[in-house]
């Protein structure tokens, strides 16, 4: 693939990454990363019944993922429940790639990622989701510093409703766009390794928002450099990286002086 070619998937690529990171340090701040995978995989699964119905993939991926979601909202259970969507929505997966051929193509390319092809509308969409991300960015904070200040205080004041609506709409688009660019496994690791290294390393919240961008773009620049000259498909190697650079920073804790 000749290399102009390429400015625009590493583009569309780096930008869902940072807002990939940002959405994950927010599901860490809150204690919801268990349900990053359920809505992850039933975005997947909205883009595979999509292919079946030759239905649009983003709207469909954003409407299941969004059900998700509100199912998740209602229950205090964050552990059982959302693993138990997840494997639901694996096994709605893999019925119905075993079913259709379409949904069997669709589920590989989830699975592995198309960042590769990722064309013009791909870039819009990410830099356009960056953007609206810096617009709510105060937004964002003041729902995730209230679960870290006073998740248990109720009086203390917390986000209105509509910012808590914003802020649960936010995390729904940004996995879904996520999931499509890079792929469902790089997705996950985007959301959740980063932030989990960051917590070994930064000593205030902004130093965990700004420790998980480093280690996201760090782990997506490495992977883009090693997986383009091997000829390797882009998401495992962003998974074994993001796995390693965790590791790395949660080492790093046992050699801190003091």
């Amino acid at each position: 693939m000749p290399g102009d070619l390429l400015l625009i998937p590493f583009g569309a690529g780096l930008l869902v990454t940072m807002v990939m990171a940002l959405a994950g340090a927010g599901l860490f701040l809150r204690g919801s990363v268990w349900q990053a995978l359920a809505l992850g995989q039933w975005a997947a699964a909205g883009g595979v019944l999509a292919s079946v119905l030759h239905w649009p993939v983003l709207p469909v991926a954003l409407l299941l993922g969004g059900a998700v979601m509100a199912l998740l909202q209602r229950s205090r259970d964050r552990e059982r429940l959302p693993l138990a969507v997840f494997l639901a929505g694996l096994a709605a997966i893999t019925l119905l790639a075993a079913n259709f051929s379409r949904a069997s193509l669709a589920a590989a390319a989830w699975a592995e990622g198309q960042l590769y092809f990722a064309g013009p509308a791909e870039l819009w969409a990410a830099a356009g989701f960056g953007l609206i991300s810096l617009l709510l960015a105060s937004r964002l904070l003041r729902v995730w510093r209230h679960a870290q200040l006073a998740p248990d205080v109720a009086a203390t004041p917390g986000p209105s409703v509509r910012i808590r609506l914003t802020e649960v709409a936010w995390l729904v688009a940004a996995i879904v766009l996520g999931s499509m660019v890079l792929g469902l496994p790089a997705a996950l690791a985007t959301l959740l390794l980063p932030a989990w290294g960051a917590a070994h390393l930064a000593r205030s919240l902004r130093g965990h928002l700004l420790w998980s961008q480093g280690l996201a773009v760090a782990g997506f620049l490495i992977a883009w450099g090693i997986s383009l000259p091997l000829d390797q498909p882009f998401a495992p190697v962003l998974v074994l990286v993001a796995i390693a650079l965790a590791g790395l920073a949660r080492l790093s804790t046992r050699y801190r002086p003091g």
